[in-house]
């Protein structure tokens, strides 16, 4: 079965609330891959993507008798995944510094400032990210990873487009700071070079 109905999925939950193994399966089968891809595009990491995947499907059946879901089984299990990727991100070391490796031999190299300019814009940008507000980085990561419309968006979480819009508003402005703070260290420290 490869796209479930609403009324099929009303079905299946039914089924899994009885312990009905098949239709447990049912599930897992039509949207493994799909919140693996999720995943993926939060963590780029394979197999924590398929983990993530995986426990989702466990939250589903070890909470299956108590589930009260609005939205739908697959944007719930979506929602599941990403909550897990972003409580992952967050407790994850972001800047390592016993990698000297990743230092270049000369830090007045053209080269090797760009390198430290991206490298610091993105770690900027994911701890940003990281830090904003649970509704907000939720819906932001929604548009931005997952390039979901505003409707989409709304549709999935039950709230309003403009709510979409004022988050994601929110989450801009946010990244917007944390970025001009990150580039006025870049061109002090390039200054002082």
């Amino acid at each position: 079965m490869n796209v479930i109905t609403s009324e099929q999925e009303k079905d299946l939950l039914n089924k899994i609330r009885q312990d009905d193994d098949a239709a447990f399966r049912i599930l897992f089968d039509t949207y493994y891959k799909y919140l693996t891809t999720i995943a993926y595009r939060y963590l780029k990491e394979g197999e924590k993507a398929k983990d993530f995947a995986q426990e989702a499907f466990v939250v589903l059946w070890n909470q299956r008798n108590d589930l009260n879901i609005q939205i739908g089984l697959k944007p719930y299990l979506r929602q599941v995944v990403v909550n897990k990727c972003l409580n992952h991100l967050r407790r994850e070391e972001r800047i390592d510094f016993s990698e000297n490796s990743q230092l270049p031999e000369t830090t007045t190299s053209i080269d090797a400032i760009h390198h430290l300019e991206k490298e610091d814009l993105q770690k900027t940008i994911q701890i940003a990210v990281d830090n904003l507000p649970n509704r907000c980085r939720i819906i932001f990561c929604m548009s931005r990873y997952e390039e979901k419309s505003h409707k989409e968006i709304s549709q999935a979480l039950g709230i309003t487009p403009k709510t979409v819009e004022n988050q994601i508003t929110i989450a801009l402005k946010v990244l917007r700071k944390a970025i001009y703070k990150t580039a006025m260290f870049i061109f002090f420290l390039l200054n002082f070079f």
